[in-house]
């Protein structure tokens, strides 16, 4: 009955629609709007009731097709709500036209397709998804789209005149593309729908799709494409409300449950599968031979296989349901402590976790059992973790074993590490799994780079590897230490060693792999040194032999003969020759021939040598080089000689001249070392010591008598004399030197050189150090005590004899008397370093003096620059030797207030110099008051002075010579400023100009060069300072030269043009002083003298210490003068009264703290 009364309401509701769908067509045509307006309210409404179904079914349901459409028809009824308000002819919207209802629709459609898409795509899939999230989603994305339209950035879908843009159309186009896709989805997930529903869904879409076509035709809003769309929408939107809204509210089960009855019917098809899928899981689990555990995802257990009950003691019943740590009680063997089982860990990453090593599975009765295991996710098809296998086996025996190995392995990896020769352990598979540091050092080779007994062999032995390393495989099957013997390998920087080899087997590893140890001696060097042994022992017997041959034979024949066949027999040589060479060294003639011959050469047989004879070519480079030449197969494409693969020249040289050549052949590729080329080069310089002696021993016998009589009347003395100081033998001539009347005399006189004839011993002791050092000595110069205890000056040139002489060695040598020229030599010296009329010093030895003595560690330096002043009114008014006369008393005076280690000399004329070392400015300044303090005129009726000037070199980089240029400047500007002499020059220009325009007297100058001087030593001013101020006593005023006489003279006060000119006086003696260089070093001082302490001076104004110290001096020394002798205009004032106009302008005029020194060296006088 039921189904009968859902027939009839469904029947009813399908004529309603059908008429309501007639009506709507029929105001179509004459009411669009109207009929626009419901078809989209009816959209709106759908929509609407769509979103309410998901909302309140989104809880209890999984069906993400039901949510995700749901939540997206509640935003596209919303824009399509907005499409309504907007369309042309409702008044709401008008400001934008047509163009933006037509953007709304573009936009719901999109947002209606894609969604029914991405509802189809996620249908069954079994994670839920969060109901905000995707609220959120389409919340944010309506935003950004309205914001589009907002800001116009939202193409434009629709132009008033021209219809619809080509944006609109292709997106209706897509939109359509989009649907079609949405089709094949839901034809393919068409079991998750009742059968009226998928169909209904079905063509509702295609009814969309029509519509999407029928908008791409209109022009005008209200055209009948237009018309024709919104029916077919409006039939597709009555199609949408029967499958979703309808069944929604009359039969919800068929949209919450449908996808429940195909699962359960699922899983009823495969329940007798699980079935039987289980039973044979349950037969796998026990026949496997390793435990087997499996839990759920909370970790409790749900099977075991008979071998994890075996090994846990736990059975099936008692284990399940329990969590895994309970049953699987593991520790780590070494410390003891708990384990965590690998199952939180595998349900943390979803991936296989293994056990660390040293793990132990403690059994229910407490047997413990070292374990090996991992652990594995269970997943289902989607990928979910559903539970944990964990597989373990018992290990016992073989951790016991594996512990033991290693053991081993440690003790053998320990010893191999150690050895202090190769060592390299490797297996029957031809790894190589050890080789210690000594092999790499050797080798060059790393492990990295010969990890394999074909790499090793490859790298080491080249074109032999295919044999060795068969030889080494067949080590394996050995059971016994075997000795390799010697191999030849090659080291990675390309140089050739030779090892000892020795193998042994020494077992397996834990694979069953067999292992062999070789160890290596390195036998190089060894044998390299055996046969250098051989080789040098042959060279020395050579050597000894032909050297006895030497000694004994006094004939040059039979020495060369005897040599060259001892040579061959006991050097082993193939050939030996000796040949001498003529004074053109064109020819050699061969004097002697051993061993094998040659057809080019013979005894006697004269040979010349041209460079294009090949078989020569040798010889002749060693006559021309005088120089061994070594010929070896290796360094020369032809060989030198016949028969011979090696081939050494050696130079014979007698008295240091080319005699010959000895020449040693030998079949022997590469026969030269360095070691016997130096051999065979000294046995060369023997055989030319033998030829030297038999030709010496033959010209001895010739000039002995020559000799003798050479000795006897030699004009040179001759000696010989022992090493302790006995005289063994002297000629007449060193008789005659000594003061003795016969040379028997001489033998009785001097027993001991050393005391008795040398003045100083330690001279003697100087030559025998000489002598023994170097073997002679040339031009020794000392002095002698000749017999009557004169001394002489005696020059030696002597050697150690060669003659054996007991415990001392003999000195032989010759001795002039060079007393009269030594005499003649100081004089010289004398003469060239001192000043003929002052003894001092003279110029070219204190310039000598003056770069000797420029060094670091003699800083500080000065030098004192001196002369006399009034020295030519003395010559010309008493003639040069009165002149001389002070100049030498100047000298005197200078020398004696100097320190003895200070150097003094007359630089020429009237100067002196002074070359202080380590001394400071003020030190000198010392030493120029102590000369200043000195009388040198006496009582000479003209004053004569000296005038002075310092300066030092602080720093190693400053020239010396410029130091003592600085002292000549500061001496002249001493000189200028002394009473005696600068003023005189000065002034008298000067003071005579100024005095005959103004009240400026000299007695004026002289008063304030006294008081400055006196001020300048009460406020501590250097020597320099005081210099410059008493000059500047004496011109501070100068620029009054250029201030009219008129306004100089004038008694009235001054008008303010004519203060103007007075005022410019320091600026016009600046210029004066300026230019003249040897007085403008005051000129700023001058310049500054009228300037006031608190800044209201001239001419620039200046205020306190910006006022140069001097010029602050000079203004108090000044107004001193001006109050004690007073003006015309202004009476003098006594002490009191000066005093107090000190203090009065104190602090204004002048500077306070110089005032306060005035008013105490006034207040004390």
């Amino acid at each position: 009955m039921m189904k009968n009364i859902n027939d009839n309401i469904i029947n009813r509701s399908n004529l309603i629609f059908a008429v309501m769908i007639i009506i709507l067509i029929s105001l179509s045509f004459n009411y669009f709007l109207f009929f626009h307006s419901l078809v989209e309210l009816f959209s709106v409404i759908t929509a609407g009731i769509i979103f309410v179904i998901a909302f309140y079914s989104h809880s209890k349901t999984k069906n993400h097709f039901l949510i995700i459409l749901g939540i997206a028809y509640g935003f596209i009824g919303g824009f399509d709500l907005l499409h309504t308000l907007s369309y042309k002819g409702m008044g709401i919207f008008e400001t934008r036209g047509s163009d933006l209802p037509t953007q709304l629709w573009i936009i719901a459609r999109y947002m209606e397709s894609i969604s029914i898409v991405i509802s189809f795509l996620f249908i069954n899939k079994i994670k839920k998804y969060s109901f905000k999230k995707v609220v959120y989603f389409y919340s944010v994305t309506s935003l950004l789209i309205l914001l589009t339209l907002y800001f116009k950035v939202f193409p434009s879908s629709y132009l008033e005149g021209e219809g619809l843009t080509s944006f609109k159309i292709i997106s209706e186009y897509i939109i359509s593309g989009i649907l079609i896709y949405g089709l094949f989805l839901l034809y393919k997930n068409r079991d998750y729908f009742k059968e009226n529903i998928y169909n209904l869904i079905f063509v509702s879409i295609i009814l969309t799709i029509l519509s999407e076509i029928s908008f791409t035709f209109y022009i005008d809003v209200y055209g009948f494409s237009n018309i024709t769309g919104h029916i077919f929408k409006l039939i597709s939107v009555i199609l949408i409300f029967k499958a979703i809204v309808k069944t929604g509210f009359m039969k919800p089960y068929d949209l919450l449950f449908r996808e429940l009855k195909i699962k359960n019917k699922k899983l009823e098809d495969k329940s007798v599968e699980l079935q039987e899928q289980n039973h044979f899981f349950s037969i796998t689990l026990n026949s496997i031979g390793d435990g087997v555990i499996v839990t759920d995802d909370n970790g409790n257990i749900k099977r075991l296989n008979q071998k994890a009950q075996k090994l846990t003691k736990w059975s099936i019943e008692e284990a399940k349901g329990k969590k895994l740590s309970e049953v699987f009680n593991i520790i780590n063997a070494k410390t003891r402590k708990n384990v965590e089982t690998p199952v939180k860990k595998v349900l943390e990453k979803g991936e296989i976790v293994g056990l660390a090593n040293h793990t132990k599975l403690i059994a229910k009765d407490g047997t413990e059992y070292h374990i090996a295991d991992s652990a594995s996710p269970i997943k289902d098809g989607s990928g979910n973790i559903y539970g944990v296998v964990l597989v373990f086996r018992n290990v016992t025996q073989k951790y016991k074993l594996r512990k033991e190995i290693k053991n081993k392995a440690e003790i053998l990896s320990n010893a191999v590490g150690e050895a202090p020769f190769p060592i390299m352990l490797h297996n029957d598979k031809g790894k190589i799994l050890e080789i210690n540091e000594v092999w790499e050092k050797i080798t060059g080779y790393t492990k990295e780079e010969i990890a394999t007994i074909e790499d090793w062999t490859e790298k080491a032995y080249g074109e032999k590897s295919d044999s060795v390393s068969e030889y080494i495989k067949d080590l394996h099957n050995i059971d016994e230490k075997k000795d390799n013997g010697e191999f030849v390998i090659k080291t990675k920087d390309g140089s050739y060693r030779t090892w000892d080899f020795k193998a042994a087997k020494i077992g397996a590893d834990e694979d069953g792999n067999n292992l062999v140890i070789s160890m290596a001696a390195d036998v190089t060097e060894k044998n390299m040194m055996e046969k250098r042994i051989k080789d040098l022992n042959r060279i020395y017997k050579t050597l000894s032999s032909i050297n006895q041959v030497i000694v004994k034979e006094d004939s040059i024949e039979n020495l060369i003969k005897k040599s060259t066949k001892r040579a061959v027999d006991i050097g082993v040589y193939d050939t030996v020759w000796i040949a001498s060479i003529n004074e053109d060294r064109d020819k050699i003639k061969i004097e002697s021939f051993s061993g094998k011959k040659w057809s080019s050469i013979s005894n006697k047989n004269t040979i010349n040598i041209d460079l294009n004879h090949d078989n020569l070519s040798i010889y002749e480079k060693a006559v021309k080089s005088d120089n061994a030449i070594i010929i070896n197969k290796e360094s020369e494409s032809q060989l030198e000689g016949e028969r011979c693969g090696s081939i050494g020249a050696f130079p014979l040289r007698v008295f240091g001249k080319l005699w010959g050549l000895a020449v040693f052949c030998s079949k022997q590729d590469n026969r030269f070392n360095d070691e016997e080329i130096k051999l065979l080069d000294e046995l060369g310089a023997d055989i030319s010591l033998g030829l030297e002696k038999i030709i010496t021993n033959q010209k001895m016998l010739e000039s002995e008598k020559e000799y003798r009589q050479l000795f006897e009347k030699s004009p040179v003395g001759i000696f010989k004399t022992t090493s302790s100081g006995k005289v063994k033998l002297i000629n007449p001539a060193m008789a005659e030197i000594l003061g003795c009347d016969s040379i028997e005399e001489a033998y009785e006189y001097y027993n001991n050189l050393g005391k008795d004839l040398y003045v100083n011993p330690n001279r003697r002791k100087e030559f025998i150090n000489l002598l023994e050092r170097q073997g002679e000595v040339r031009d020794f110069i000392y002095q002698a005590y000749n017999k009557d205890r004169n001394i002489r000056w005696i020059e030696m040139n002597a050697r150690i004899s060669s003659e054996n002489y007991s415990d001392d060695y003999l000195i032989e040598g010759f001795s002039l008397d060079i007393t009269e020229r030594k005499k003649h030599q100081d004089k010289v010296a004398y003469m060239n370093f001192h000043d003929k009329l002052t003894g001092l010093y003279n110029r070219a030895y204190i310039e000598d003096m003056m770069k000797r003595i420029d060094t670091a560690r003699k800083l500080p330096i000065t030098m004192i620059m001196a002369d006399l002043n009034n020295l030519k009114f003395v010559n010309d008014s008493h003639g040069h030797p009165k002149g001389d006369e002070f100049i030498k008393n100047a000298a005197r005076l200078i020398q004696e207030s100097c320190r003895q280690e200070d150097v003094v000399a007359r630089w020429g004329g009237d100067e002196f110099v002074v070359l202080l070392p380590n001394t400071t400015q003020k030190e000198s300044e010392k030493i120029m008051e102590r000369i200043n303090e000195k009388d040198i005129s006496a009582d000479f009726e003209f004053p004569i002075s000296i005038a002075l000037g310092a300066a030092t070199k602080s720093k190693s980089e400053e020239d010396i010579f410029d130091v003592l240029n600085k002292a000549e400047d500061r001496m002249y500007i001493n000189k200028f400023a002394n009473r005696e002499s600068g003023r005189s020059i000065v002034l008298s220009s000067f003071l005579n100009t100024l005095k005959e325009k103004s009240h400026e007297t000299e007695s004026h100058v002289n008063r304030m060069t006294e008081v400055a001087e006196k001020f300048g030593h009460h406020v501590n001013l250097s020597h320099k300072d005081i210099d410059k101020l008493s000059m500047l006593s004496l011109l501070h005023d100068i620029g009054k030269i250029s201030v009219p006489e008129s306004i100089l003279n004038k008694t009235g006060k001054l008008t303010a043009e004519e203060w103007e000119v007075v005022k410019a006086h320091p600026e016009a003696g600046y210029r004066i002083l300026e230019s003249i260089p040897r007085f403008s070093h005051i000129a700023e001082a001058v310049l500054h003298h009228h300037e006031r302490w608190d800044g209201s001076g001239y001419p620039k104004g200046l205020k306190g210490k910006d006022i140069p110290l001097l010029a602050r001096v000079l203004t108090i020394v000044d107004s001193y003068d001006v109050m004690v002798t007073g003006r015309p205009y202004q009476k003098a004032m006594n002490k009191v009264e000066i005093i107090e106009e000190f203090k009065r302008c104190s602090g204004t005029q002048f500077d306070p703290e110089l005032v306060g020194a005035f008013i105490e060296m006034i207040g004390n006088d």
